[in-house]
């Protein structure tokens, strides 16, 4: 019997990434960089010919969700967009207005509720850094977003004329530098690692149970917590649990067109 096989993708500011699950079982992620795609410089891979259906979420900007949606399209894919809701499967939005949130943020907390069924945080370290609280009763409770590391270097390049280094120098270090590219590297970082140690202790005040890290730099946020769970792929796990729409072909291939 042929397995049943599903694309997953996040499509991010950064990098593309995706992965082909076959019968449930996730294969390795692969990775394009973003603007691979706004140059047109991708080439289709054999491995979404004949797929069952795809999911994916988007905070890439138009330009890259329509070359997915024509794409799917060509290929007679099924597909569904990931969309922020007030709430979906047992998981309560805080925002007024759902759509102002990022879908990646909305997807990563659904991964999160559904693994675990409890209070979570999650932190999702890119280009800036997210963090969203999730109580028992999978109300989100609200969340942050601020810089992340080389946004705050970027920062500092643009607002401050006199400090320059070297961008090449990079560590995981916080001690105080001896060079200006060490205080510079080691200054972010210290600023992140201190948001970090506040962020164990509220968790606690809150009675949150887990701390979920994704993201680019998560690895390097793992350094500086004692209690927190690496998961470096939570918003393609999230993507599994949204509904495909149960539609004929003629309806889906119209509702498709649409998107």
């Amino acid at each position: 019997m042929k397995p049943i096989t599903e694309l997953e993708l996040d499509a991010g500011n950064t990098f593309i990434k995706w992965r082909i699950c076959r019968d449930g079982v996730a294969e390795p992620q692969q990775r394009w960089f973003t603007d691979e795609i706004r140059c047109r410089s991708v080439q289709i891979p054999a491995e979404w010919i004949g797929l069952d259906s795809a999911r994916y979420v988007s905070v890439a900007g138009d330009e890259v969700n329509q070359w997915l949606n024509q794409t799917f399209q060509r290929l007679s894919i099924p597909f569904i967009t990931a969309e922020v809701h007030s709430e979906y499967q047992g998981l309560k939005n805080a925002y007024k207005n759902p759509e102002q949130m990022g879908a990646d943020r909305w997807v990563a907390m659904l991964a999160g509720w559904q693994k675990l069924q409890s209070s979570f945080c999650v932190v999702d370290a890119g280009s800036a850094i997210t963090i969203d609280w999730v109580n028992h009763q999978g109300q989100h409770l609200g969340g942050y977003i601020l810089p992340g590391v080389a946004m705050l270097k970027k920062s500092l390049l643009g607002q401050t004329a006199k400090v320059r280094w070297d961008e090449q120098h990079q560590t995981t270090r916080i001690a105080p530098g001896k060079s200006t590219a060490e205080c510079v590297e080691h200054g972010c970082r210290y600023q992140i690692a201190a948001l970090m140690k506040q962020l164990e202790r509220d968790c606690k005040e809150r009675h949150i149970d887990k701390m979920l890290v994704t993201g680019g730099d998560a690895f390097d946020l793992m350094a500086w917590l004692n209690d927190a769970e690496y998961h470096p792929l939570l918003v393609l796990d999230g993507l599994k649990y949204l509904d495909m729409p149960t539609l004929d072909d003629n309806t889906l291939a119209k509702k498709q067109k649409e998107c």
